[in-house]
């Protein structure tokens, strides 16, 4: 968004709204343009089922995704400690990527059927970071 002052002969007031006025719009601007271009970070547990989606005429594009489990507390809830213990394991994968680069939306289930067991025992979750572009 850009706007022009023409009007040259401008009072001492008129020049800090004109200026208030500008700021506020170039901060809400700046804003809406940060949004929108924003990575979208997403951990889906394992089972569960996400909706990747972009604004209107916009496309996903996958930066990364990875199945398998880092910490000991994420997607923890209700889990009996033993399928929390191996931290140490995951994969990356291309599976969320095929499926949804270049859609304005995909639905993408965390699952071993999908992205293979890294590590067996263990109660997994999917970490997807995307663009919208």
């Amino acid at each position: 968004m850009w706007i022009f002052l023409l009007n040259t002969k401008m009072t001492r007031s008129t020049q800090m709204a004109s200026g208030l006025l500008f700021l506020l719009l170039l901060g809400i601007g700046g804003n809406m343009f940060c949004d929108a271009f924003a990575a979208h970070h997403l951990i889906i547990c394992e089972q569960s089922t996400v909706h990747l989606m972009c604004g209107a005429g916009m496309t996903i594009y996958v930066d990364s995704s990875e199945y398998g489990r880092h910490d000991t507390v994420t997607c923890s809830f209700g889990r009996p400690p033993y399928q929390l213990q191996d931290t140490s394991c995951s994969s990356y994968s291309d599976v969320v990527a095929e499926n949804c680069n270049g859609k304005n939306s995909c639905i993408i289930t965390a699952s071993n059927d999908i992205f293979g067991n890294p590590c067996v025992g263990t109660y997994k979750y999917l970490i997807v970071i995307y663009d919208c572009y």
